[in-house]
Parts: structure tokens; C-alpha cells; sequence
């Protein structure tokens, strides 16, 4: 009985943190704004594996809220410094408009 109680207490908080990220990201892909590419960037850190980079855009979105986006590497090429973007609800990055 202890050893089951002792389960529980040791993956109860990796449960939650995880719960935390998912809800985050799932807050992430329903957000929607549209906005301009006011600077990007290649943040890199160090881990397990070697250095592994992160492709960051900052947006500021037509509302005024200043955006920091980490996003992959085929759209960071697309967007440059001043392109218009728009997110849609349920996609993963945002794009520019057509």
C-alpha cells in the first residue's frame, strides 16, 4: 500500500507540469492575431546532444501586444524584419496574408 502511495506522489507533479505544457501549446495554436515582423533572431542552447538552435520572431500584433514566437525553420526564412503576418485559429504559425 505504501509503495502505491508513494507512486502516485512521485508522478503527480510530472503529470501536472506536463498538463501545463499541453495547455499551454494548445493555447498557443487557438490564439489568433495578425501584425508585423518587428525582429527575428537564433537563440542557441547547449544540451544532452550539442548546441541546438531556436528560430525566434518578435511580432507586434495590430492590438499592440509585443510577440516572442519560437517557430520553425521554414517559416523563419519566409518572414523578414516588417512583413505583415496573420495567425489563424488552429495553425501552428503564422503566415502572411495572401
Amino acid at each position: 500500500m505504501s509503495n502505491t502511495v508513494v507512486l502516485l506522489l512521485s508522478i503527480f507533479p510530472l503529470a501536472m507540469v506536463l498538463a501545463m505544457i499541453a495547455s499551454q501549446r494548445v493555447g498557443e495554436v487557438n490564439d489568433a492575431y495578425s501584425g508585423e515582423v518587428t525582429g527575428r533572431g537564433v537563440r542557441s542552447s547547449t544540451g544532452t546532444y550539442g548546441p541546438t538552435g531556436h528560430y525566434v520572431m518578435h511580432i507586434r500584433t495590430d492590438e499592440g501586444r509585443e510577440l516572442t514566437i519560437e517557430v520553425n525553420s521554414r517559416t523563419y526564412q519566409s518572414l523578414g524584419v516588417g512583413d505583415r503576418v496573420v495567425k489563424a485559429p488552429g495553425a501552428r504559425w503564422p503566415v502572411q496574408p495572401e
